[in-house]
């Protein structure tokens, strides 16, 4: 198809749907619309240049009925489905929010041909919480000619439906007209939405005598993504010098295995420990598995063990004349969002426990988001520096109870008005404690950080993101690969392995009766993690060895 095709579609997709309609002969239209534009804008470079809707660039800063892509998180999907006509009285197409007005005809003195009607599903869909911002550059390519339009509120007027209602985000009401693979949209996958924007009532309101507008997208076809967003090689490969962003690992060009995968490790754990760990290299080690673990299997359950950092201290008190005023972030965070696809940091408070939602919550068939509603592959940061001394709620119980099934069970329940269901969640958790444990959660791992605490220490671990040291672009982007691709590695155990671990642990359990095989689970899972930090396919006994020491020497650290 030719550039000025391509052009044609960007300026005025409406029409070219419209001719679509005409030229159509048989079989699903919608799926014929979908198969249409996406081989169109299969090409990267086709695809970027379907201009974003984001936060940067909201409903308001693109023409009516524009052509957009929309990276965002499914948050609910209850919506009534919708029924519209497929052709008007005079034959032209309906559908995709164009109208008989628009067809050139009038509805007022004709009967509707019921034959015509048609189906489409609506679902709310987000901007994606807890997204990088370095991701948008990879995803969505880097330019000059981007609107920056800089909104204070949110731009859907459902704040309620993002996870974050205080944070600027985008919600959209999705029509999708192809009914095959509807039912893979589920709640907090995330989707690339192709479409045209408009305006419309939302569907949320439809008891309402004069339901508000809202941003719709009209879908043309979507574009999938993995729980890593980025698409980066197990085991890591070498970079080219003068590319700046991807690696993708279905390139079709022969790439050599890095050779620099130890080198590139020991780096990384520096970085993390002397930037927002005060230094404390065992911790940052810790860290940076939890970082790559994620759920393996379901049945039987292997999840991603969550981990207390204890001992943090908490921040220094500041002068301040309000009693509400937050307290500063742990640089830690800034650290890792510079380095993982999805992060969020959760800075609890009893306050923030006794008056958040954390689950999401239907209210009058409305699904309002909770604090814990993130897409799959997020690593969740609780820092507990804010909790003092004073009474949790009912409210404040529940949501402990919320973020303990999580780290627990990888699930999440989303309440309705006479029940609720649980969710499965992919969320790896990091907890920030004073004490020598977590103050309300149970994690599976705890490792005291070992740093100074002279106040000019304990400054450091709160410096603002401006203030890191950070490695050059070539270090970083090494960095990112190293963690990214380990997320959605594999790793074999050989057989001569599985024999030497078999046997190496039946000897210790004669020697110490206490050891179970929640043991073994626990050293296999940190012996896996380990392997993919050093983006070994394959564990040895080498590797395993040296794990298995790595645990042990934890473990002392909390007898």
């Amino acid at each position: 198809m030719t550039a000025d095709y391509r052009l044609q579609v960007l300026e005025d997709p409406t029409v070219v749907i419209q001719e679509l309609y005409r030229a159509h002969s048989s079989g699903s239209f919608p799926r014929f619309v979908a198969e249409h534009f996406r081989k169109l804008f299969e090409t990267q470079s086709a695809f970027r240049r379907i201009p974003t809707l984001d936060v940067r660039r909201p409903p308001e800063s693109h023409r009516d009925r524009a052509l957009v892509r929309f990276r965002a998180m499914v948050q609910d999907t209850s919506l009534s489905t919708e029924m519209y006509l497929s052709e008007f009285a005079d034959g032209s197409c309906g559908g995709w929010g164009i109208y008989e007005t628009e067809g050139g005809s009038s509805s007022s003195s004709r009967g509707v041909d019921y034959a015509n009607l048609r189906e489409c599903n609506v679902l709310w869909a987000t901007s994606v919480p807890a997204e990088s911002e370095w991701i948008a550059d990879e995803l969505d390519g880097v330019t000059s000619e981007r609107p920056v339009i800089p909104i204070t509120a949110p731009a859907s007027g459902r704040s309620y439906k993002y996870p974050h209602a205080g944070a600027d985000h985008v919600g959209v009401q999705v029509k999708v007209y192809d009914k095959d693979g509807l039912d893979s949209f589920k709640s907090t996958e995330i989707v690339t939405f192709v479409g045209i924007l408009s305006s419309e009532p939302c569907s949320l309101d439809q008891t309402s005598a004069s339901p508000a507008d809202s941003p719709t997208l009209h879908v043309l076809f979507t574009q999938p993504h993995t729980s890593t967003l980025l698409p980066r090689p197990f085991p890591r490969v070498e970079r080219p010098v003068q590319e700046a962003h991807i690696v993708s690992a279905d390139k079709q060009t022969p790439q050599r295995i890095a050779g620099d995968n130890a080198q590139v490790r020991e780096e990384l754990i520096s970085w993390i420990a002397d930037e927002g760990l005060g230094g404390d290299r065992v911790a940052a080690e810790w860290v940076v598995l939890s970082c790559i673990s994620r759920v393996q299997s379901r049945h039987p359950p292997l999840h991603p063990p969550s981990l207390t950092i204890s001992r943090f201290p908490p921040p220094l008190p500041v002068p301040s004349t309000s009693p509400s005023a937050p307290l500063p972030t742990p640089t830690l965070s800034a650290v890792l969002k510079l380095l993982l696809p999805l992060m969020h940091t959760l800075p609890l408070s009893l306050d923030t426990l006794n008056k958040s939602q954390f689950v999401p919550e239907s209210r009058d068939e409305d699904l309002h988001a909770g604090v814990l509603q993130l897409p799959q592959g997020t690593v969740l940061l609780v820092t507990e520096g804010g909790v003092r001394e004073g009474q949790l709620l009912e409210r404040g119980v529940m949501n402990v109870r919320a973020l303990q099934d999580v780290m627990d069970a990888q699930t999440l329940a989303y309440v309705f008005p006479y029940s609720q269901f649980s969710f499965p969640t992919d969320i790896s958790c990091i907890v920030l404690s004073e004490g020598r444990r977590s103050t309300f959660f149970k994690t599976d791992l705890n490792v005291p950080l070992r740093a100074p605490t002279t106040p000019t220490a304990v400054a450091a671990l709160y410096k603002p993101a401006d203030e890191l040291k950070l490695p050059s672009a070539e270090k970083l982007a090494a960095f990112r690969d190293l963690v990214v691709g380990a997320r959605v590695g594999k790793v074999q155990v050989p057989e001569a392995t599985s024999e030497h671990i078999q046997t190496e642990f039946v000897r210790e359990r004669q020697g110490d009766r206490s050891l179970t095989a929640d043991d073994l689970i626990r050293r296999m899972t940190v012996a896996k993690l380990y392997a993919l930090s050093q983006h070994e396919p394959s564990l040895s006994v080498e590797t395993w060895q040296r794990a298995k020491k790595f645990d042990d020497e934890r473990r002392a650290l909390v007898a």
